[in-house]
């Protein structure tokens, strides 16, 4: 039996422990407050919500406006974290703005953007700002950490703007851009659940603030769970890419 294989077989049991461990928690804690459901009701809720047409409707209003945020945000937290990289001038126009906005909450902008961008589009807006930073912040910093001497080297043999991008650029932020993926897919569901708690006709958040005002707490915990074990998943799935392409 190889070194990989043993560690794979104690990373299986550590996981399989540990939620047996977390199980046994989750059932004394429902006994100690109505509000925690046992894990036997919350997975009877969990069934019933995938035959309900209208919970399935809801998790597919609120993935979509999440795969658009992560979409978007990416796409432009990569193109600015390019820019700062590359630009010393947009370095010093630009950064001390994104650090300081960075800094705000950005929940206390929701009912600015609510009404310019509608119930749908303000979401979606919500998790861009979440997923944003994390793309920006790291691709700037794979761009910084390129060698000038690989600059020099492109120039020297006359390279075009397409090879620099494709033989300098893109190795420098393949790790950096993965990490920041990997941190902005998760924080795109929460800007859009978050989102959906203050102003939605459709989507989970709705769905989990509803059973709670509703008592529905099997419910409201299935639900929380669904979005976990998404994000979690998907997060684990990344960091296994990024950890094949290190």
């Amino acid at each position: 039996m190889t070194t990989l294989t043993k560690l794979r077989q104690s990373q299986f049991v550590g996981a399989v422990v540990l939620a047996l461990l977390a199980s046994v928690i989750w059932q004394i804690s429902s006994g100690l407050s109505f509000v925690i459901p046992s894990p036997a009701a919350t997975a009877e809720a969990f069934v019933q919500n995938f035959a309900d047409p209208r919970y399935l409707s809801d998790m597919g209003e609120t993935a979509q406006a999440v795969a658009q945020a992560f979409v978007i945000g990416t796409l432009l937290g990569g193109a600015i974290g390019v820019l700062l990289g590359l630009s010393a001038a947009a370095r010093t126009w630009l950064e001390p703005l994104l650090i300081a906005f960075n800094g705000v909450p950005k929940i206390v902008l929701y009912p600015v953007l609510l009404p310019i961008f509608s119930l749908s589009g303000s979401k979606i807006v919500m998790g861009v700002l979440f997923a944003l930073f994390p793309v920006l912040i790291n691709v700037a910093v794979g761009v910084r950490s390129i060698p000038p001497v690989y600059w020099k080297l492109g120039r020297t043999v006359q390279a075009g703007k397409w090879q620099l991008f494709v033989h300098i650029l893109l190795p420098a932020i393949r790790l950096p851009l993965l990490t920041g993926v990997r941190l902005a897919i998760s924080l795109a569901v929460v800007g859009v659940v978050l989102a959906e708690f203050f102003a939605t006709r459709f989507g989970l958040g709705r769905v989990v603030l509803q059973a709670y005002s509703h008592g529905e707490y099997a419910q409201m915990v299935s639900t929380i769970l669904l979005l976990l074990l998404v994000a979690f998943t998907v997060s684990v799935l990344l960091w296994r890419l990024e950890r094949r392409v290190r």
